[in-house]
């Protein structure tokens, strides 16, 4: 699949050419140009690539490049590939006299060479003049286009689209040989031939991670397309696995063997393919902690009297002032957690103050201490430049157990990395349950879709902070739980999951809507005895969510006060109403209206009521997870929870092994394919665009999803046992 449509690509490309005015044409006049033919030679190098290198053409400050057409043509778009921090200036002539400025090709995020483009009339025009302007002085080119035609087929941006940095080659290589072996291997092969096999899929798929990868410049320039390489050859397996059952029968260590390889490389994406991707500025090395967000998570877990949901970053500033006078930071910028609002020191002083009065003289100074590690870390001008960020968002109850790991320790690596552990044991744990409640093949594709997808990253994975994924765990073992039928248990997990991070309430209303649906309908038709075995097994679920409720928040109220609970509902209702760049919700890039997010959130609540109906609780209870982006605005970190609805394939145990219907391992191939698709959002150097497109990512998946879900057989009415 993946070979089709690189060839298409190609082909398509190819067969562009001829709308591109300048393909191939020789410049008529290069004042001081070196190689002014590679700006038309269709030989663009990969953006990001060094400014100077052989494929540029390096043009010194007033240079030009002009080129004759031999006859007008009405120009419909352009794209140049240059040096990312400079103005590059298109022109066009009639006669080759009078120039008109066309096109201005301004400066781009990202280093090295990158692309432009724009599609809208240009004017029509015999003569081209190129030249550059502003930025630093160092001008290069490698490839211009003008369009007559369709701006759409331009070779230069479809380039993009394909994986060509040598590490990327190699990784189709790794697709086409790990396909190629899936193929060969069968139950019906003797032992010694599959051992063969094994060992030479093993044995470069660990020449590729442990050697080839680290030792490649810029290897993570190309993690994109290797979460997307994982993600094929995870489908490969899946597809492998229901292909030939009679003539040619995979063998099953062959395809677990395959998806833990996938699962592994998944959780080595995840890792940042082993780099870490912080600086500590005391040790001028990089680190795995994340000092960024632990600046912030830390003091409020330790000093949460005092600091509360308000005063993280007003008491950081005071410890970086501390001796000094205060008015030298009056330009400081910092965001008023009481508002979300950006402001500055000038105009919160009196807040820094009040902040500064709820310490006791030996508090603040352990406080000091503290804070010093941080500084140190990152320096005072990450440490301060930090502070335009949300402040610590999670609940009271989460604030519980960080507080249980630093209340008493002071901040250094050890002790953040205490917290960096249980957070990987929780994840063991649940990818663990997961196996255990719905088999392994569900359990290893979890953890390739967790690893493989896209939606987490904006700078950080999170990896490096304390207990970033506790609730992803809770909510993943609650699912294992629910499957089970510790009915009580699953409730539990449910709940501490969601007054962690609240988004898991959703799964508690979507695993009612199939004992709902049967208990009203035995109702209505009189069998209130039958309605009441049908509803228990909810009643039991509720119950443990009622026990966990009562003794977190509880606990959470004798440690911190009730207050804390309204200063935290106040703090996500003014989240969750402001759009954010890295939100990937309904209310950010689907629409902001919100009569349409209402339509949308009722909308989906039926929908999902008439498609649950039948469905087993854990089934019911993993389609909260699609709930998320239409009824929250959340960040994208937290729609990493849709590595959850792996469960939806519904694998079965059978005296034979595991076995999935072709419908489930459709919904297999949907998650995989999100993972392969996210791909693409990373080619444009706008923010904005990579969300919106994860954006609709996200949503044509869960319709998919949700088409598969549509027509499936009855299963079993959920009955108490």
């Amino acid at each position: 699949m993946r070979l089709l449509l690189l060839c298409l690509l190609v082909g398509s490309s190819f067969s562009a050419q001829a709308q591109n005015v300048l393909g191939r044409r020789i410049p008529s006049q290069a004042n001081g140009v070196p190689g002014p033919d590679r700006v038309t030679n269709q030989q663009s190098p990969v953006d990001g690539d060094g400014w100077d290198g052989p494929s540029a053409a390096v043009m010194p400050p007033g240079a030009m490049i002009e080129w004759d057409l031999g006859n007008p043509h009405t120009i419909t778009g352009a794209a140049v590939q240059a040096d990312n921090n400079d103005d590059y200036l298109v022109y066009f002539s009639d006669d080759g006299e009078k120039w008109r400025e066309a096109w201005r090709a301004g400066p781009i995020e990202g280093g090295g060479l990158r692309t432009r483009s724009i599609t809208a009339p240009l004017g029509t025009t015999r003569f081209v003049r190129l030249m550059a302007t502003g930025g630093d002085t160092r001008y290069s080119v490698s490839e211009l286009e003008l369009f007559a035609g369709d701006a759409d087929d331009s070779t230069l941006l479809r380039a993009r689209w394909i994986p060509r940095r040598p590490l990327e080659q190699t990784f189709i290589n790794w697709i086409i040989a790990a396909a190629v072996l899936l193929m060969i291997s069968s139950r019906k092969l003797p032992l010694i031939p599959l051992l063969v096999l094994a060992a030479l899929g093993l044995g470069g798929s660990a020449y590729l991670v442990f050697e080839l990868t680290p030792k490649t410049p810029g290897a993570l320039q190309s993690l994109p397309w290797i979460r997307a390489a994982v993600a094929l050859v995870a489908a490969a397996a899946v597809i492998r696995d229901r292909l030939w059952r009679g003539r040619w029968p995979a063998h099953d260590g062959f395809i677990i063997g395959t998806l833990g390889l996938t699962g592994a490389m998944a959780m080595w994406c995840f890792l940042n393919l082993g780099t870490p991707q912080f600086h500590d500025a005391t040790e001028r090395r990089g680190t795995w902690l994340h000092h960024y967000d632990m600046r912030t998570y830390f003091p409020i877990a330790k000093y949460f009297p005092e600091l509360r949901f308000d005063g993280v970053y007003a008491a950081s500033v005071l410890a970086v002032a501390d001796g000094k006078n205060l008015d030298l930071f009056d330009a400081q910028p910092l965001r008023d957690l009481r508002t979300h609002v950006l402001t500055n020191v000038r105009d919160s002083k009196a807040h820094l103050l009040e902040v500064r009065s709820r310490f006791t003289p030996e508090r603040w100074a352990m406080f000091m201490e503290d804070m010093g590690y941080f500084r140190r870390a990152m320096g005072d001008g990450g440490f301060l430049g930090s502070m335009n960020d949300h402040g610590g968002n999670a609940t009271p109850v989460w604030f519980l157990t960080a507080r249980a790991l630093f209340a008493s320790a002071p901040a250094s690596d050890a002790t953040l990395w205490t917290g960096v552990v249980a957070d990987l044991a929780l994840l063991a744990l649940a990818f663990l349950a997961l196996g255990w409640a719905f088999g392994a093949r569900t359990a290893l594709l979890a953890m390739t879709v967790f690893g493989a997808m896209d939606f987490y990253q904006f700078g950080s994975n999170w990896f490096g902070a304390t207990l970033r994924h506790d609730w992803l765990s809770l909510w993943a073992i609650g699912l294992a739980l629910l499957q089970k039928r510790k009915l009580a248990w699953a409730g539990a997990a449910f709940g501490w999951s969601a007054w962690i991070r609240a988004f898991p309430a959703l799964t508690l209303i979507t695993l009612s809507f199939p004992v709902v649906w049967v208990g009203l309908k035995l109702i209505f038709q009189g069998k209130r005895v039958q309605a009441l075995e049908v509803i228990k097994p909810l009643l039991r679920v509720a119950m443990g969510v009622v026990i966990a409720s009562v003794v977190l928040v509880g606990f959470s109220i004798a440690v911190f006060g009730a207050d804390a609970w309204v200063e935290w509902l106040h703090k996500v209702q003014t989240l969750d109403r402001d759009n954010h760049l890295n939100n990937v919700a309904f209310r950010t890039y689907i629409t902001n209206d919100k009569q349409a997010w209402v339509a949308a959130c009722v909308g989906s609540l039926v929908l999902l009521l008439l498609t649950l109906r039948r469905a087993s609780l854990p089934r019911a209870a993993a389609w909260g997870v699609a709930l998320i982006g239409i009824v929250f605005n959340p960040a994208n970190y937290y729609l990493h929870s849709v590595f959850l609805m792996v469960t939806l394939a519904g694998e079965r145990h059978t005296s034979h092994g595991s076995t999935v219907r072709p419908r489930g391992v459709l919904v297999w191939l949907v998650l995989l394919a999100m993972c392969v698709a996210s791909y693409l959002t990373n080619l444009s150097n706008d923010a904005g665009a990579h969300f919106r497109m994860e954006t609709i990512i996200l949503f044509v998946t869960l319709g998919a999803l949700w088409l598969l879900e549509l027509g499936r057989p009855r299963e079993d009415v959920p009955v108490a046992k």
